[in-house]
């Protein structure tokens, strides 16, 4: 099977793509009879379009996506129509919290345990016509996200300043969301929430453990939905949410809904900016299913999916 990076080379402000490649070149790979390429990306998409295009050659091949959550998106996205390929994911980006699901995800940044590792299968999360592998989150940071690009056109606002600048712009702006949540079970919910994910993954936003129950093969979606709070109390939740530790923290448990399901439908009063791996998106009503055992995923060698939960559908 040949192994195939596939290189953004400016995700994490293309701060270790020069060293990804010279491990690879450095382990000798064609002197051990590995097949190998390395394909650097030339913008947005063009990560989807050269899998796309490879995997018609109908040749397995191991993809593996190095970049950031977006990369792995873009990766995802266009092989899972496929069985006879193999993703992988090699973490340079900025948040790279896909790999927070897995112990020793230090193995992750190893060409050699790469090399050496198996495929498992892992679930998607098929929101429209696409696929999550992590996180699809509204809300406050969904929105935050989405208004980045209005700040980033101001001279010399780039990165970081662009993200506080655009959390002060949704602060003073109407907050909360009227939805209704309509789950596989029968159950239906209404209200006015702050934020919400519908997870496969246990985390997003660089660590923010929003669905601490959550496993990337459990054939379960989770749902966690914040209501409406004031802003001094935005404050005091962000470091609980963060840690994961909001469903057992009192002053904060009841604000939170939280539950499993397959199929979650979610209905709005007005259009809806979704973050679906961090990429963002509008909708108007959304339906989320859980696609178990949906792609083929290289894990390294030394490493396994964490399991956080087993019992029955909540």
């Amino acid at each position: 099977m040949k192994h195939i990076f596939i290189i953004n080379p400016i995700a994490g402000k293309g701060n270790i793509q020069k060293e990804i490649i010279n491990n690879i070149n450095n382990l000798n790979l064609t002197h051990k009879e590995i097949e190998f390429e390395i394909y650097i990306t030339k913008f947005k998409g063009d990560a989807s379009n050269f899998v796309e295009t490879k995997c018609k050659e109908n040749i397995p091949y191991i993809f593996y996506a190095c970049g950031g959550d977006g990369t792995l998106h873009e990766v995802i996205n266009a092989a899972c129509k496929y069985d006879h390929i193999v993703v992988g994911h090699i973490p340079c980006g900025t948040g790279n919290d896909f790999v927070r699901n897995f112990e020793n995800k230090d193995n992750f940044n190893r060409i050699e345990e790469q090399i050496y590792g198996e495929a498992v299968y892992i679930d998607l999360i098929k929101v429209s016509d696409k696929y999550a592998a992590s996180v699809c989150n509204i809300g406050l940071d969904a929105d935050v996200a989405f208004n980045m690009h209005k700040f980033k056109r101001i001279p010399f606002v780039k990165g970081t300043a662009s993200y506080i600048l655009s959390i002060l712009f949704c602060l003073f702006k109407k907050m909360g969301k009227n939805l209704t949540v309509q789950f596989e079970d029968g159950q239906v919910i209404s209200g006015n929430y702050l934020l919400g994910v519908v997870a496969n993954g246990n985390s997003y936003g660089g660590g923010y453990k929003c669905a601490p129950l959550a496993s990337i093969n459990d054939g379960i979606l989770d749902i966690c939905l914040v209501k409406k709070i004031s802003r001094l109390k935005i404050l005091n939740l962000l470091n609980v949410y963060k840690a994961g530790e909001h469903l057992n923290n009192e002053k904060i448990s009841k604000y939170i809904f939280y539950k499993k399901n397959k199929n979650i439908k979610i209905n709005s009063t007005s259009p809806i900016h979704l973050c679906i791996d961090g990429e963002s998106y509008i909708y108007g009503d959304l339906e989320f299913k859980v696609i178990h055992n949906a792609i083929k995923f290289w894990v390294p060698r030394g490493t396994k999916i964490i399991n956080f939960y087993s019992g029955t559908i909540l």
